[in-house]
């Protein structure tokens, strides 16, 4: 497996994975197939450095034969009071590749990413309650509980929670 940050020759295996993943994981995600599916490539190719800051990207784990498998996304803030704060998103894996430590490989590789840059001193992300892989995962890296907003997403007739969670980095500085 090769994880890296996608680049613009990326756009269509990132649109498609990430399609696939707001229809197949409709909870993992704030925005929804319906709304994203009428995107253009352009529009995805916007996400791939967000804020136009290089420092900010997807990360994409591929597999065999070079196919897009997993995704999580990395930004830092570009307000100056709040730049030492990155957040996490948009983490998700094929089905098929779940539970063979991809997401772990991801997050991972973001996290070690993230600890290079100077100044950042934290990284925020949010997950739903009823995820349990990802609040398994994301707690065995160090992430604490924060916040909860109760009713966050409304799917289907169901609200779901959202729990927000932070890593603070050890900088003696």
């Amino acid at each position: 497996m090769v994880i890296r940050f996608l680049n613009s020759q990326d756009v269509v295996v990132y649109r498609d994975l990430r399609l696939q993943a707001l229809r197949e994981s409709p909870t993992a995600f704030g925005s929804s197939y319906e709304q994203e599916s009428c995107f253009s490539l352009t529009d995805f190719a916007a996400r791939l450095r967000p804020h136009d800051d290089s420092a900010n990207g997807i990360f994409g784990a591929f597999g065999d034969r070079d196919r897009l498998i997993g995704m999580l996304g990395f930004s830092r803030e570009s307000r100056l009071k709040r730049a030492h704060i990155g957040s996490l998103w948009s983490m998700y894996v094929l089905p098929e590749f779940r539970r063979q430590g991809v997401g772990a490989a991801l997050l991972d590789e973001a996290l070690f990413y993230a600890q290079r840059l100077d100044g950042l001193r934290q990284i925020v992300l949010t997950v739903t309650t009823n995820n349990l892989a990802a609040c398994s995962l994301y707690r065995s890296r160090g992430f604490e509980r924060f916040g909860l907003e109760r009713d966050a997403l409304f799917i289907d007739g169901t609200y779901f929670d959202e729990e927000y969670l932070v890593l603070h980095f050890n900088h003696n500085t």
